[in-house]
């Protein structure tokens, strides 16, 4: 299972609390909370489970397409482990306290139930959870997952090595010395790219908070003049802002430009474009998106057939929309049918295709 990160760059209010450390084969922190959402209660995580905590926040797409495995794991290892999902990191105003998140994710965990069958608590206003445990064992993004034994941290990662590593603990073919040394490394070369990374995103966060979406843009070639690795990086940041921020018209302009230099981009800005939210974007803006995604013979995800679907349907081209969507339908049923591991794809996700099918074939009647 291939899960992709959400990484915090920020050094603001998540950032103002210094934790000890905290690292392999260490006393585990308290689990303090806000409200325990789902689930039976855990006093300690002391007894005969594992008890594998799993860090997530609502924005974070990864974090929500690891659940339906997650669940399936502790539907696998029902009376052996008890899998607890540790929400953090929820974006609240400066004025508010943390906890006036709690609604909002209470009610993500009532809609999701479905792909959430495993226990759920919040953090609480202190932000426990996420300095004592996320940012106190040097991790820098979500989803991020802690196995606990006899109330002690024995593994640290991510919930796509857990089919791996849950076996190796149970069956006690699990060497955590060894695990502690690499898990120094990981943790002393995370602590450089995190370096580095703050070097250009804060300044580019600063101006996002400001709301001064013209300095972002100008930071952005700022950074790919100083540091041409992060060009691919920076230059989706700029669309993103000039699209939903500036000036539409514009972003395609630079989308054009980008396009003509960079393979990634007709898929980055399929993806960017299908999922906006700020505004209401131009019918022409759907199609110029849609018609230049290139070639779809060749593909092989069914999420960028939807997606691409979907801008044809709000372009207005309701007959290429079925194409694609006929396509994306196929290919979901057919990775299904052979028990692929991509966990973004499921029975809800052919249920989604198949309805967005037919309201796109009402439309052309």
């Amino acid at each position: 299972m291939a899960i992709a990160t959400c990484t915090f760059f920020s050094t603001g209010n998540l950032f103002a609390q210094q934790a000890k450390g905290l690292t392999i084969g260490d006393q585990a922190p308290a689990l303090q909370y806000g409200k325990w959402i789902k689930g039976e209660p855990v006093v300690s995580l002391t007894g005969n489970q594992l008890y594998v905590l799993e860090f997530w926040a609502t924005w974070c797409v990864p974090c929500i397409k690891a659940m339906p495995h997650l669940t399936k794991l502790q539907q696998e290892y029902k009376n052996k482990v008890n899998f607890i999902g540790v929400n953090i990191a929820e974006r609240v105003d400066e004025d508010k306290p943390y906890d006036s998140s709690l609604p909002a994710v209470v009610q993500f965990v009532e809609t999701n139930a479905a792909k959430i069958g495993f226990s759920v608590i919040a953090d609480n206003n202190a932000q426990f959870m996420y300095h004592n445990w996320l940012k106190a064992s040097g991790q820098n993004g979500i989803p991020a997952t802690f196995i606990v034994k006899d109330n002690k941290v024995v593994w640290i990662g991510g919930p796509q090595a857990l089919d791996t590593i849950i076996p190796k603990i149970l069956e006690n073919r699990y060497d955590m010395e060894a695990f502690k040394s690499r898990f120094k490394e990981m943790t002393e070369t995370s602590k450089k790219q995190s370096a580095y990374y703050s070097s250009f995103m804060n300044p580019i966060e600063e101006a996002f908070k400001a709301k001064n979406y013209v300095k972002v843009v100008e930071l952005t070639e700022a950074v790919k003049k100083e540091k041409p690795d992060l060009k691919t990086m920076m230059d989706q940041l700029k669309f993103k802002v000039l699209l939903a921020y500036l000036d539409e018209k514009k972003a395609v302009e630079f989308g054009k430009v980008w396009q003509s230099e960079d393979k990634a981009a007709p898929s980055l800005i399929l993806q960017i474009v299908g999922k906006e939210k700020n505004k209401q974007l131009s019918h022409e803006t759907y199609l110029w998106t849609a018609k230049n995604f290139g070639d779809t013979n060749a593909l092989t995800n069914p999420e960028l057939l939807d997606e691409l679907a979907g801008c044809f349907a709000k372009g207005g081209d309701f007959r290429n929309a079925i194409v694609n969507e006929e396509k994306a339908l196929e290919l979901a049923k057919k990775m299904l049918k052979a028990g692929s591991k991509d966990q973004d794809i499921t029975t809800e996700t052919v249920a989604a295709y198949e309805s967005r099918l037919k309201s796109y074939k009402e439309s052309v009647k």
